[in-house]
């Protein structure tokens, strides 16, 4: 197989190196680039996309969801009951699935993961939220799990389709969280862990014997790709050279600027938008200015995100929710996202802060000036340099700080940024709760529960449609007036294919999945 080593050192393409390497590839192998290194390879402890779309190849899950019309169908279980308070569920587990190991997936096996989980807690920052009241799983045999709630809940599973919850062996469960982020780690799926570069790649290969794929897969079986390379790109330029030269049979994440590149001939784009939490921008409310509710909602009112479409990709668009447009629960709140830098000005007024040296308003010794650090891997950079355009004009001064990912990473772990970006994929409006209650990864740095804490838990416990719409209105409204999350943009996955690249579908969660996927000669 073609080895990318070269590439990603220089970040330039070799258009004549490529075209010799790609004549001696095997037909059934695949290499897609990804956009930025992978850090965890555990489903269980990872939110990072990229992370996840290398680990969704080889851990099944308890059950699926269909991306067009948000049904949850079978996968490792062919069926489930649900008690009417949504406080008990139980599975019916398939025959004979095995993992990469050649341990049996019984009930016992799918207990150990969701206790493992309940005991990672801040470790597993999805997890966590997805298994929020959890009391306790029990096999009741060998092919019947029940999970028990202690108090309902309606999204637990939505939940059981999420890679997060994925079902790892229980000799994987032994390791420690460390040797498993590292790639210690054996799943139900498709596709077996193979070679791991953090830095450089991951590679895969067709999991022999395969044969209980989800519903919603066309090719039931051992899958046409029998080796599978996730090689780390990071240069935009690079990863979309290498699709239109044959280095590369996907470029995982597409920029805009590179989509008019795809038409009818030539190398495909499948897109899709991304349900979930929109990329919000989420200020650390520990910070003095922050602390202020005025202020964080005259930052919201002093955008125009009318004016980030020319720089979104395919199937992006600007935010008018705090939920994607494709997540139950969503309702078009333009009306409270709307442009409004007059009541940008009043609200900083009321607040105390006046015109200072430079344009930027201040309180005294306390000036409206602002870090977002994010990693210099990310698309939106562009965006970033267009808000702090628009916020320099009421008076507020946003330095958009790009890191390399592991400063990134240390300084949003220490809580050391006044703002960071994020979004968070799920088909669910209980996604809420992973990133805006005191007890959840928390960006915001708050420490005390409030109304919002109390909308967002209300969401999960609720099982009449109506009721649930009215909690998520709650819940949203509480986050928008109280400037908790200001909302950007609705993300999309936006994925070129190869030519010869067929069978290639994204998941409820905009995900890749390869195992319908061939290349034709």
């Amino acid at each position: 197989m073609l080895r990318l080593t070269s590439l990603l050192a220089s970040g330039t393409v070799l258009l004549a190196a490529c075209a010799t390497a790609d004549a001696g590839r095997p037909p059934d192998s695949f290499t897609a680039g990804l956009a930025a290194p992978v850090s965890c390879l555990d489903p269980h402890q990872t939110p990072q996309t990229p992370n996840l779309q290398v680990s969704r190849q080889f851990v099944d899950s308890l059950t699926d969801q269909d991306p067009r019309t948000g049904k949850i169908v079978p996968w490792l279980a062919t069926s489930w009951k649900v008690d009417k308070r949504a406080e008990r569920f139980t599975f019916t587990l398939r025959d004979g699935v095995t993992f990469s190991d050649g341990a049996p997936l019984d009930a016992a096996a799918v207990v150990a993961n969701l206790d493992d989980i309940s005991r990672l807690g801040a470790r597993s920052p999805l997890g966590s939220g997805y298994l929020a009241g959890y009391e306790g799983a029990s096999a009741l045999d060998a092919k019947t799990v029940e999970v028990r709630f202690g108090a309902p809940s309606a999204q637990f599973l939505q939940a059981t389709s999420m890679v997060t919850l994925g079902i790892l062996s229980p000799g994987t469960l032994k390791k420690t969280p460390e040797q498993r982020c590292a790639g210690a780690l054996a799943g139900s799926g498709p596709f077996v862990l193979g070679r791991v570069a953090l830095n450089e790649e991951v590679r895969l290969s067709a999991r022999t014997g395969y044969a209980w794929a989800s519903r919603l897969a066309a090719h039931k079986s051992v899958p046409r790709i029998r080796e599978l390379t996730f090689a780390i790109v990071t240069d935009p330029s690079a990863r979309h050279g290498s699709l239109f030269s044959g280095q590369l049979d996907a470029d995982l994440q597409v920029l805009q600027q590179d989509q008019r590149s795809f038409g009818r001939k030539g190398p495909q784009l499948l897109s899709a938008a991304r349900p979930g939490i929109v990329f919000t921008l989420l200020p650390n409310e520990s910070r003095p200015a922050l602390r202020d509710p005025g202020v964080r909602r005259a930052i919201g009112a002093a955008l125009d995100r009318s004016r980030f479409a020319a720089l979104l990709a395919a199937g992006e668009r600007p935010a008018t929710d705090v939920l994607a447009s494709t997540t139950p629960g969503y309702a078009d709140r333009s009306a409270d996202l709307a442009y409004a830098p007059d009541e940008a000005a009043r609200l900083l007024d009321a607040a105390g802060y006046r015109r200072g040296p430079g344009g930027v308003r201040a309180k005294g010794s306390q000036r409206l000036s602002f870090t977002l650090v994010y990693s210099a891997n990310e698309p939106y950079g562009s965006v970033y340099q267009l808000m702090a355009q628009q916020l320099a004009d009421v008076g507020i001064e946003l330095r958009p700080t790009p890191l390399d990912d592991a400063t990134n990473s240390a300084r949003q772990s220490s809580g050391d940024y006044d703002f960071v970006s994020w979004a968070v994929t799920r088909g669910d409006p209980t996604v809420l709760a992973s990133v805006y209650p005191v007890e959840s990864a928390n960006p915001l740095r708050r420490t005390r529960p409030d109304q919002v804490d109390g909308r967002i838990a209300r969401i999960a416990t609720v099982l009449d449609p109506t009721e649930r719409s009215r909690a998520v209105e709650a819940a949203a409204e509480a986050i928008l007036s109280g400037g908790h999350g200001i909302p950007l943009f609705e993300q999309a996955s936006s994925v070129g294919l190869a030519e010869q690249v067929r069978g290639v579908r994204l998941d409820a969660s905009g995900r890749p999945i390869f195992q319908d996927a061939e290349v034709r000669a």
